[in-house]
């Protein structure tokens, strides 16, 4: 299942290394993919990934969908784009979108990621579920310190693999018994090698019951998506 990885909290105002009129949250997205890789797009864009971001100790999500739409769930402040500079030093062009947000209230990603902190706000590293890479930096914020939660197997990890000596264990202790299990038999007879040879795929399966999900195409951004909400599914079965 996805994990839960800390971004720190709202920076106080009056010890903010970035230039601000008071607490807020500024959130910048970064495609790492395509023709804008590189380049701050509007978060109006990525809602999506926006709200897997968890605020306050009831971990409100902030942004969700609901049935008329999509709903920011703290006050926007500034919008992106053009704008009249609100203090010294800060932009008349917006990378961002302004969330108001009290000082000290903590923040969360919940999903695939990996956090480094900078002076200031910190950047988050994930993907979205078609699997494409993106930064999110979140300004004005006291970061947490480097975090990482990596994906199974079906997202492009092999981290959560069984170990092969772990099947071979098993399969010896099937065929031969616990004690012969921890003592290597002298010889191998075709039988032997014919049992090892069936079980090894059943029992590789039974340890490891999502990996069928590898098979899904990557290709297909519906498939993909299709895979990794499967993929979240089975976690919480069988993680």
């Amino acid at each position: 299942m996805a994990g839960l990885i800390p971004l720190g909290t709202i920076a106080d105002h009056l010890k903010d290394p970035l230039p601000t009129t008071g607490p807020h949250l500024d959130p910048r997205v970064i495609p790492r993919f395509g023709p804008r890789a590189g380049k701050r797009v509007n978060p109006e864009e990525a809602k999506s990934l926006l709200q897997n971001v968890l605020v306050g100790p009831n971990q409100t999500p902030l942004v969700q969908q609901t049935k008329s739409g999509w709903q920011w769930n703290f006050p926007i402040t500034s919008k992106y784009g053009p704008r009249t500079a609100p203090t010294k030093d800060a932009s008349s062009f917006h990378e961002g979108i302004d969330i108001g947000i009290s000082a000290g209230t903590p923040l969360a990603y919940k999903g695939y990621g990996s956090f480094q902190p900078e002076k200031g706000y910190g950047v988050l590293k994930t993907t979205d579920a078609q699997g494409n890479p993106y930064d999110i930096q979140f300004l004005h914020t006291t970061p947490a310190k480097t975090a990482e939660v990596k994906a199974g197997p079906t997202l492009g990890s092999s981290t959560q693999e069984t170990d092969p000596s772990r099947t071979a264990d098993i399969l010896k202790a099937f065929i031969y018994g616990t004690q012969a299990a921890k003592e290597e038999k002298p010889q191998k007879t075709f039988r032997d090698a014919i049992m090892e040879e069936l079980l090894s795929s059943a029992v590789s399966q039974a340890l490891n019951p999502t990996s069928f999900l590898s098979e899904y195409p990557t290709t297909n951004p519906l498939l993909a998506g299709q895979r990794a909400a499967t993929s979240d599914f089975f976690g919480g079965i069988f993680g």
